[in-house]
């Protein structure tokens, strides 16, 4: 990389940067939070384009921000935050973490990456067939990790990656790295960690503010020149000595505490104490540190300053004085999309607020003195907070929260991803906290970390408190020694109520769901009636549930890409209004023909319009295709004021068609069903779908086109509209510029009952016909009932209200339970 720059609004990120690395070296690269580093390695990979400079990747220049041709030159990332597809599998994001050429058949995709996650290691602790939204952060590194390795990479690039590795999966990629080096491969390695790069790297390059301070052999450093580099003077990084306990404070007590995997506690916590939390990742550590913040349930007492609490919740914690600060900054920590300012302010809204108004004098003089005192670099605080490095993002996090005087503060992974420049000020901080009477509860990693901070250490194991180290006692090897001595046993858990909410928040429970409520309604139905099963019923509700389940596989695909399609109701409408000038008889043959080429370019049209205003005008979804809705409405009522143009019987007999009992229409949209819903799982084409809807800007640094896909959902939705239209004008046989318009909301209910995430990247094609059939049997049963119309409303609406409410909850509860 030669001369290279990038600017941002405000920032020059990078300033003629120079990095050179040979093949069979690792080669480190380092600076302070904002430094440069990952920007640069961002424009390697072809994440960005540099508005400066030459990127060569294997003797060949790479051009523009273009992710899948540095793949072919031979580039692979490891992401700082992982670029992984929270809705898709582990299968799927190693699927489409590899070029096509290294990609197995969809038969054998769970099996190819089995393979590769245990070229991490034979026990790895992950499964191909895991979704990852529900991987612990490490977990998600591993997989990150294997999906760079998958690739077979000439250059390896390796952002922050031991962050959230536990100490015997940091050897285990050490090995790797050795193992890629003696292969001749090129490593570069990015850490804060300067032990870590001392170890593993052959020569580093220094950043700081943007520019290259040059590159030297690590063997020629000691760290502390390596820190003098780095923040361009002499810093002594230490801890801060440890204050006096407030005994005459009223403490932080615990009788019976529990929460999900942690046996009762029973234990206070003075003001002015700092307590580190250690032992190996998952055994109740992180779960009482959330616990305590009232983010997941617990049982037994808390009090907090003489208060005792039950029904301990987030909101009573806050009320209480404890503020949380949690480990996993980009799910949890920063409010994205926000500024800088606002997500300081939100953690101090009542200190800025006054009668529901927030001043904006003391907000100012908040942010002010935060980003001044925690030294937050920022173009301004009205800078979106994603813009921010990591590190700049989590001190701007810390200072809101210590702003606040807590009277107890948890802290999750204090130091993690900041440099080195800055953690002795954060354990200054963190002191200062404690001596003016909080409770600091710390939970880190890194047992040198706590044994300099904290007064008193926890150690768990297996869910318990195995030992309490408190005063001289503390240090690291008395962590260490405990951790790998203990014999403690863990708590039975609730494996039945966990497979229980898993299968919940797959694919595969609302069809389940679903069908069972058609079952259930179906029984209830003949019941009140047994005319309710007959023939010419089931029939009826199985024409009209083919016509708005190919409205709903529309619908869906637009769902699976984060967006949605209110036009498609009009849409289905004015498709028949064309139909009925042109497919009529006494129409010639060569009008039939034109009729037909006609009603399908104005669904493409439709379709395209629709992606022009979302992707290209950049308006959202929602308001895009309401103005599409209200468009096409207008038209078809401007064609057909009245109803009229009656379709030729020979063109609507053969879609009438019936084998047997059932309608022929209802049977082609069951195959198209099905295929579709085994493409979506089984196929590159479904896989895409879904990785764009699940997160459109990892998917584009994955190589994928985002707006391509969008493009051909909205083209495909307005064409299964168009197809609908032919089932649904065999039922008008005439033109009426105010049918179709209740599809767009039953094609949504449809999709969404059936499984189909708002938010994007989930859904099921069986699942959407099923609701599409659930819909119609509603509708069918109100009028056996002798109900009034508007109970079909009322019960269409729960349906999905509950549908709604029934995933989420399942998927969210699933996610909870990460680590």
């Amino acid at each position: 990389m030669s001369g290279v720059t990038r600017l941002f609004p405000g920032v020059r990120a990078l300033d003629s940067v120079h990095l050179a690395v040979d093949y069979g070296e690792v080669h480190g690269v380092l600076g302070e939070n904002g430094a440069g580093k990952s920007t640069l390695m961002a424009i390697a990979s072809g994440a960005l384009e540099a508005n400066e400079g030459t990127v060569t990747l294997d003797g060949q220049v790479l051009s523009g921000a273009n992710p899948d041709r540095a793949r072919q030159l031979g580039l692979a990332i490891v992401r700082q935050e992982p670029a992984l597809l929270p809705d898709l599998t582990v299968a799927e994001n190693l699927y489409l973490g590899v070029s096509p050429d290294k990609r197995p058949g969809s038969l054998r995709l769970e099996e190819w990456a089995t393979e590769q996650l245990r070229l991490w290691s034979p026990d790895v602790p992950v499964r191909a067939t895991d979704r990852v939204e529900q991987l612990p952060p490490q977990h998600r590194f591993i997989v990150e990790i294997c999906r760079a390795l998958s690739q077979d990479p000439k250059i390896l690039v390796f952002d922050e990656p031991t962050e959230h590795l536990l100490k015997d999966e940091v050897e285990i990629l050490f090995d790797h790295i050795r193992d890629q080096v003696a292969r001749g491969k090129a490593v570069v390695y990015i850490s804060h960690r300067i032990g870590e790069v001392k170890q593993i790297t052959d020569r580093m390059t220094i950043l700081r503010n943007g520019r290259t301070v040059g590159t030297y052999d690590t063997n020629d450093l000691s760290e502390d020149q390596i820190v003098s580099h780095i923040i361009g003077r002499d810093l002594d990084v230490y801890f801060p000595e440890r204050g006096l306990v407030h005994t005459e404070g009223e403490p932080v007590e615990l009788h019976g505490f529990t929460a999900r995997g942690l046996a009762p506690l029973t234990t206070r916590f003075v003001p002015g104490q700092i307590v580190g939390l250690a032992g190996i990742e998952g055994n109740g550590q992180r779960e009482l540190l959330r616990a305590l913040a009232g983010i997941e349930r617990s049982g037994g007492t808390l009090a907090i300053a003489g208060r005792r609490l039950s029904r301990y919740r987030h909101r009573s914690a806050v009320r209480n004085g404890v503020v949380y600060l949690p480990g996993d900054r980009h799910n949890e920590g920063i409010l994205s999309g926000l500024s800088v300012r606002e997500n300081i302010s939100l953690r101090n809204l009542l200190r800025l607020s006054s009668a529901g108004w927030v001043s904006g004098a003391r907000e100012r003089r908040l942010v002010a003195e935060v980003l001044e005192d925690y030294n937050v670099k920022t173009p301004s605080p009205d800078t979106l907070i994603d813009s921010l490095s990591g590190g700049n993002q989590q001190k701007a996090l810390i200072g809101g929260a210590l702003s606040g005087e807590p009277r107890l503060f948890l802290v999750d992974e204090p130091t993690q991803g900041v440099d080195i420049g800055a953690r002795s000020e954060i354990y200054r901080l963190m002191r200062a906290a404690a001596e003016r009477g909080a409770v600091v509860i710390v939970l880190s990693s890194d047992a040198a970390e706590l044994s300099g901070i904290a007064d008193r250490i926890l150690v768990f194991s297996r869910g318990q408190v195995i030992r309490d180290i408190e005063g001289e006692e503390v240090s690291e090897r008395a962590i260490t020694s405990t951790i790998v001595t203990t014999d403690s046993e863990r708590l039975r858990g609730e494996q039945g109520t966990r497979r229980f909410v898993n299968w919940m928040a797959g694919d595969s429970a609302p069809v389940a769901v679903v069908g069972g409520l058609v079952a259930v309604l179906a029984i209830v139905g003949f019941a009140a009636n047994p005319m309710f099963l007959g023939e010419r019923n089931v029939a009826g509700v199985l024409t009209l549930a083919a016509v708005l389940a190919l409205v709903a596989f529309g619908q869906l695909l637009v769902l699976l890409t984060g967006g949605i399609d209110l036009s498609t109701g009009p849409l289905v409408g004015l498709v028949v209004i064309v139909a009925s000038f042109y497919l009529i008889d006494g129409a010639t043959l060569f009008q039939q023909g034109a009729g037909w080429v006609l009603m399908f370019l104005t669904a493409l049209g439709i379709g395209a319009v629709n992606w022009v205003l979302i992707d290209i005008v950049k308006l959202s979804p929602i308001i895009a295709t309401l103005v599409t809705y209200m468009g096409v409405q207008g038209i078809s009522l401007t064609l057909r004021p009245s109803p009229g143009g009656v379709i030729s019987g020979a063109v609507l007999e053969p879609i009438r068609a019936m084998l047997g009992p059932i309608p022929a229409s209802f049977l082609v949209v069951l195959v198209i069903g099905l295929l579709l819903g085994w493409l979506l799982k089984r196929s590159r084409w479904g896989i895409v779908l879904r990785a764009v809807g699940s997160d459109s800007e990892a998917a584009r640094v994955n190589a994928l086109n985002p707006r391509a896909v969008r493009l051909l959902a909205y083209l495909g939705s307005s064409l299964f509209a168009a197809f609908a239209a032919i089932l649904f004008m065999s039922q008008t046989a005439i033109g009426d510029g105010r049918s179709g318009i209740t599809f767009t909301l039953l094609s949504i209910t449809a999709a969404v009952v059936g499984g189909a995430s708002v938010f994007g990247g989930r859904g099921s094609f069986v699942g959407a016909l099923l609701g599409a059939v659930l819909v119609q049997v509603v509708n069918a049963l109100t009028v056996f009932m002798r109900l009034t119309p508007d109970w079909q409303y009322y019960l269409v609406g729960g349906m999905t209200l509950g549908a709604v409410a029934m995933y989420s909850i399942a998927r969210n509860r699933a996610a909870a339970r990460v680590g």
